[in-house]
């Protein structure tokens, strides 16, 4: 895994396919738990160089407070794990914050988002485990 970015830069778009959002599949924390991750984009330039990558046809649409704060889609599922400018669908790492942290983030009108978990491609399987990153500090908290 590459070095850990405490901070990204803040999407202002998801990504669409023909069925909606997509993102990277992950291994849930829980077993019942009913969320999504979805590649988030901070700019055309890291759409293009993820499409280009891609073999999907695939579109940005706008990332919106009220599009995360919608209720659970038909599949039950809520975007709840944002990726945050993936170069390509078959990334090994996927720096990630929360559907929350990125509402404050808009609403703040942030240029930056916390980064909250790595995405990193697992050896088990399509999905990608997820992980989550301390925040800034707790490293020396543990040691007092």
């Amino acid at each position: 895994m590459g070095t850990i970015t405490s901070t990204a830069s803040t999407p202002r778009y998801l990504l669409l396919g023909s069925d909606g959002p997509i993102g990277p599949d992950f291994m849930q924390p829980e077993p019942d738990a009913d969320s999504i991750a979805v590649y988030g984009f901070s700019s055309k330039t890291h759409y293009d160089r993820f499409c280009a990558a891609s073999e999907q046809a695939l579109r940005p649409y706008p990332l919106l407070k009220g599009h995360l704060s919608k209720p659970p889609d038909f599949t039950g599922k809520r975007i709840t794990v944002i990726s945050c400018d993936p170069d390509g669908p078959e990334d090994s790492d996927l720096r990630s914050t929360t559907a929350e942290s990125l509402v404050h983030s808009l609403e703040s009108s942030s240029d930056q988002v916390p980064v909250e978990f790595h995405l990193t491609a697992s050896h088990r399987g399509a999905a990608y485990e997820i992980h989550a990153v301390p925040p800034t500090g707790q490293e020396s908290l543990r040691n007092t």
